[in-house]
């Protein structure tokens, strides 16, 4: 019986659905739910937003600093700008829900693409693709907030299916991987990992057919032809060719950049660094156990985006995408024993789902029908009825998002100098586009030695008052959970009176002498 999501809907629509049916299309169904109650962060969001709004309203993609009093008119390269646009289309159109759905489907089908990698992978062993899949998706649950990065995620599960049918199948599709990476470089950073996945697989199937031939056939010349064809496409990109090498190598030695958490090294003490251990555990293991053979692209893969995954944590989604297709066949019984190395997997054996128990289409039907429910009652129109803690129930983190705060902070007007938390500045580049900011989430714009102040001024370092001056500040947005020391200093300094507080947020004005 075939088996695929193409196959799975035809069954679908002629009453035949069967139990292997049903575990191809949890993951997708789960993952839809799960996201659809996402709420929205303000760091890497609301700047986007409005800066999607710059690009809809104008018709030009800005390349300087629109924001900040402290860096304005400084050259930017705004690489993500087809994802702000977009952002801001949908918001226009549906708010902040149809934005939370957006991100819910993109997500879940770029899971969806690497479940039916993961069936080209090992023959179509449901089951085996679903538990890869959803392994897959324990390694990224961390970094599924509402941003640009979503489009990274549905793009890298489109290289990861591409790669794999052409592994298995061979053919024409390799050569969609161009027009893949000509979208992706207009959208997040994350094409770079893209890009050496199939550098990898180049290289890997290459290298396999000289070892085999001593030369390279046509279809390693059709391979290595694509592979150069997907790196030309990323210079279409409105920064042309200089401005993007200067995005990726300037992000990458960016002192902020490798300082923040969200770039820093994994560590078994967090719970990402544990997920990432556990599955690299597990898929070591279950490698001794059958003795399988993996394939040198998807082992090379493997090994590659698992090392970088210690030294970066955003870089573990990735490698569980990258790796899926690997763990499927080692779950698989009897697959990856006789594939050979470099050509389609060998077909599972038959009966991994029992006839008797797929021929129960009415039973199947109403589980599928059940979770159908579900993933309607999840869709964020209806999350203000549902019955989930009230903190849930906004579409924003109430306790991070400073609604009330920044109300007064808009009152006071362009000729304001404000010290803010970037994730305060986030916000108030949308609900106060007026409003001059020190710093925003945008870690490349901004010279190492003024990370460094703001970090000293948040922490409300001695010297944090001649710090503030030598910027002109006369306003202080404080952040109280990530700032505590610089709301009690600057509360029990007479040089500063507090225009408005409360549990999350206080906002200080110098007082006039």
């Amino acid at each position: 019986m075939a088996n695929g999501f193409g196959a799975a809907l035809r069954r679908l629509a002629r009453g035949r659905l069967t139990l292997a049916d049903l575990w191809l299309f949890l993951p997708p169904l789960a993952l839809v739910i799960v996201l659809n109650l996402y709420l929205v962060r303000p760091y890497d969001f609301w700047w986007q937003l409005r800066t999607g709004q710059i690009i809809v309203t104008t018709g030009a993609i800005p390349d300087t600093d629109l924001f900040t009093f402290t860096r304005f008119g400084q050259p930017w390269t705004n690489q993500g700008w087809l994802v702000q646009a977009a952002y801001y289309l949908l918001f226009r159109a549906g708010g902040l829900p149809l934005i939370i759905f957006g991100h819910a489907l993109t997500v879940t089908a770029g899971y969806a693409l690497v479940e039916a990698a993961c069936l080209r992978s090992n023959g179509g062993h449901v089951r085996a693709a679903v538990g890869a899949t959803l392994t897959a998706a324990a390694m990224s649950i961390f970094n599924w907030n509402i941003r640009p990065q979503t489009a990274s995620f549905l793009f890298f599960g489109a290289v990861v299916f591409v790669l794999e049918t052409h592994r298995a199948r061979g053919g024409r599709i390799i050569w969609t991987l161009p027009v893949l990476f000509a979208l992706w470089v207009n959208m997040h950073g994350g094409f770079v990992f893209g890009l050496g996945l199939v550098g990898i697989y180049v290289i890997a199937r290459a290298a396999e057919e000289w070892l085999r031939e001593r030369r390279l056939g046509s279809a390693a010349r059709r391979l290595l032809a694509a592979g150069v064809g997907s790196a030309v496409a990323l210079l279409l990109n409105p920064a042309g060719p200089l401005g993007l090498v200067r995005y990726v190598v300037g992000f990458f030695q960016n002192a902020a950049t490798q300082s923040n958490v969200e770039f820093g090294p994994l560590s078994l003490r967090t719970a990402d660094g544990q997920i990432l251990f556990a599955a690299i555990v597990l898929f070591l293991l279950i490698a001794y156990a059958r003795r399988a053979t993996v394939p040198p692209y998807l082992l090379a893969a493997g090994l590659a985006f698992g090392a970088f995954s210690f030294y970066s944590v955003r870089v573990e989604p990735w490698f569980g995408m990258a790796a899926a297709p690997a763990f499927a066949l080692l779950l698989t019984p009897g697959a990856g024993v006789e594939a050979s190395a470099g050509g389609a997997p060998a077909r599972p054996p038959e009966g991994s789902i029992p006839v008797a128990r797929q021929d129960r289409p009415l039973l199947n039907y109403a589980v599928l029908g059940l979770v159908a429910l579900c993933v309607a009652a999840s869709l964020p129109w209806f999350r203000p009825g549902l019955p989930i803690p009230q903190d849930r129930r906004s579409y924003t983190f109430e306790n991070e998002t400073p609604v009330a705060a920044a109300q007064v902070v808009c009152q006071l007007g362009s000729q304001a100098r404000i010290f803010n938390d970037i994730g305060y500045g986030s916000y108030l580049s949308w609900a106060c586009p007026q409003m001059p900011l020190f710093m925003d989430p945008r870690f490349e714009l901004y010279p190492a030695e003024m990370w460094r102040e703001y970090l000293q001024i948040g922490a409300g370092r001695y010297d944090w008052e001649t710090m503030l001056a030598k910027y002109g500040v006369n306003v202080i947005f404080v952040n109280k959970r990530f700032e505590p020391a610089l709301a009690a200093a600057a509360k029990t300094s007479r040089a500063w009176r507090v225009l408005y507080e409360d549990p999350q947020a206080i906002v200080l004005q110098r007082v006039t002498q």
